[in-house]
């Protein structure tokens, strides 16, 4: 004979879950250009800041060189012109130099001095440019597979996704419960013939 006692039993139910990385990022050709090579391999992990592709650099080193130049010109231009006009602003009270001319050769210092301000920028964005050749990881994760293979046109109207890097830890477990069953066992929940465990739904 045996003896049947009451006891609490835990209700289980099964559901498939997919899992999904904490970050995704995608990885970007923000230049146009020839695909030169991969630097990483696929499915490996890699630390942000890490260099997975390389963009055919040549034209936009290029075209630093030349906006570099640019810029020297125009500091040069800007000296010349600054110094006649410091010299007209010596001169002016000996009336040597007329008040027209002083105006004249001012307005030529401001503008040398904007074109300095413009080569610096032009330079600065060449800069940048040239950067983007040396395509990194956004964040620290796996690598996934390569979208557009070596020797490709990359960056033409639009940014080219290169690849995705995952962030897996922490990683997330996406369950899809039916809401009916949901709504039964909160009800059952409340009418107190279930608890939650730990108090957790």
């Amino acid at each position: 004979m045996l003896a049947v006692q009451p006891q609490q039993v835990p209700l289980t139910a099964s559901f498939t879950g997919r899992l999904s990385g904490y970050r995704e990022a995608n990885v970007l050709a923000r230049v146009s250009g020839v695909l030169l090579k991969r630097l990483y391999k696929e499915g490996t992990e890699v630390k942000a800041g890490r260099s997975l592709f390389e963009i055919e650099p040549a034209p936009y080193k290029a075209a630093l060189d030349a906006a570099a130049a640019a810029l020297a010109q125009a500091r040069a231009t800007a000296a010349n012109t600054h110094a006649t006009a410091q010299r007209d602003r010596d001169l002016i009270s000996s009336h040597l130099v007329s008040e027209q001319q002083l105006d004249t050769d001012e307005a030529a210092e401001r503008s040398s001095a904007a074109a300095v301000k413009q080569a610096q920028a032009n330079v600065e964005t060449a800069r940048i440019n040239l950067g983007y050749t040396n395509v990194t990881s956004p964040i620290t994760g796996i690598a996934g597979e390569q979208q557009v293979t070596e020797g490709a046109l990359v960056g033409q109207s639009t940014p080219t996704l290169l690849t995705t890097v995952y962030q897996l830890d922490p990683i997330y477990v996406n369950f899809d419960e039916p809401a009916a069953q949901i709504e039964e066992l909160a009800s059952e929940e409340q009418a107190g013939r279930l608890a939650a465990a730990d108090d957790q739904r």
